[in-house]
């Protein structure tokens, strides 16, 4: 059985609008295909649950990261063996990005052809907002500090502004009065070190905030999360070299740092927000580990 979960408000309503022409690619290159519509936040985890429990094959996540992100979650607790797809309905798509599978045809066509690639998930343990420790994995990136404030902030933006503007503008109040957060980081068990960051990103994709390259070297399949901290920079500092957002140059940058480690974690003594995929989920502390290829995905075919 081939079942696609459809999340309509993906993409603040583009994914409706999608819809239909992605539904007719899909009957075309697929066949007969199950659909189901998300009816609001973690609906999506308890169809895919559902669909995996009832023999499901090949689930197709329509919509953003944040609809892949929850029928993830859906099939690894408990882990099943289902093939996951992806539908890229939403603008953001960052994790799509890294798959380059931003084009709808391109992406029914992986599908029909069915090339599988184990990829790797990472797990978070976080504070919720009302206190209470979780846990819930994710495929592209955490976030913690700006990245996490601009991805509260786009929930609800008109469609008619694209994602990686929506992001950016979300971000500029706290870049204009020079906002920062004191965080303490640890790879790997080790000492830690203590940050005064404007953002910082636990990576398995390249991708964040419509299009932004926060993690240029990231591999999805390679076992380690790249891990990027920005130290503490001003606005006028982001505007002039902002090119290299989005170049892959990011590293270039003096305040920028980098390191590599299957095991992180991070602390503060404020309540520094935090966000899984794009979804704003709680605060710090966060300990993220690395599942080396716990998901199987059909990604594009070279």
């Amino acid at each position: 059985m081939i079942a696609a979960i459809v999340n309509p408000r993906a993409g603040a309503g583009t994914a409706r609008r999608r819809w239909p022409h992605a539904a007719r690619l899909l009957a075309d290159r697929l066949g007969p295909v199950e659909v189901r519509f998300t009816e609001g936040p973690a609906h999506a985890t308890a169809l895919a649950r559902e669909l995996a429990g009832a023999g499901c094959g090949l689930l197709i996540a329509a919509g953003g990261d944040g609809t892949l992100n929850e029928v993830a979650n859906g099939v690894l607790t408990p882990p099943c063996d289902v093939r996951i797809g992806l539908l890229p309905l939403a603008s953001g798509g960052d994790f799509a990005r890294t798959l380059e599978l931003t084009d709808l045809e391109c992406a029914v066509h992986s599908l029909a052809a069915g090339h599988i690639r184990r990829i790797d998930v990472m797990r978070a343990r976080f504070r919720a907002p009302d206190g209470p420790a979780l846990e819930r994995c994710f495929l592209n990136a955490a976030s913690f500090g700006l990245g996490a404030l601009a991805a509260a902030g786009v929930r609800g933006w008109c469609r008619a502004v694209p994602g990686g503007a929506r992001y950016l503008a979300a971000a500029i109040p706290a870049l204009a009065i020079g906002r920062s957060f004191p965080v303490s980081l640890s790879f790997d068990g080790g000492p830690p070190s203590t940050f005064e960051i404007t953002t910082a990103a636990v990576a398995n994709g390249q991708f964040q905030g419509g299009g932004i390259r926060i993690a240029p070297e990231a591999a999805i399949d390679d076992g380690i999360a790249d891990i990027t901290v920005v130290e503490r920079v001003a606005l006028a500092e982001v505007a002039r070299r902002l090119p290299i957002l989005y170049s892959g140059a990011l590293y270039s940058h003096p305040k920028v740092h980098h390191w590599r480690a299957a095991r992180v974690r991070a602390e503060s003594a404020v309540g520094v927000p935090l966000e899984l995929d794009g979804e704003p989920v709680g605060t710090l502390p966060v300990e993220i580990d690395v599942l080396p290829r716990a998901l199987t995905m059909i990604c594009r075919l070279r």
